[in-house]
């Protein structure tokens, strides 16, 4: 099941460049560190939210499940990166329920 086609996926900048391609990051190094091997930097960041937002607005839902903050959504598949590898990507939306904007929440390979 894909969510619908009227929905607004919402990246922040800061969640991309501050915390998955800021290699000082306690929780972000990890993500970081692929990221930026597979050819993803500061400098073409717009690159990650592009691949990020075509991922949820493209594929079916892996995982779709209520929490205390609202309904998340997990998807999963392979994504393309700059150096030409392609990685199993998982990435984490949520959304208050019945909301057209759905919010990133991270992602990283699996």
């Amino acid at each position: 099941m894909k969510l619908p086609s009227d929905c607004i996926f919402e990246i922040e900048k800061n969640k991309i460049e501050n915390y998955l391609l800021n290699i000082g990051h306690p929780d972000g190094k990890a993500k970081a560190d692929f990221f930026i091997s597979n050819g993803i930097n500061v400098q073409n960041a717009g690159l990650l939210e592009v691949l990020l937002k075509q991922q949820a607005g493209e594929n079916d839902i892996t995982r779709k499940m209520q929490t205390i903050y609202g309904v998340k959504y997990i998807f999963e598949s392979v994504l393309k990166f700059p150096n030409g590898k392609t990685h199993l990507i998982r990435s984490v939306w949520i959304s208050a329920e019945n909301e057209k904007i759905i919010k990133f929440v991270t992602a990283y390979k699996i």
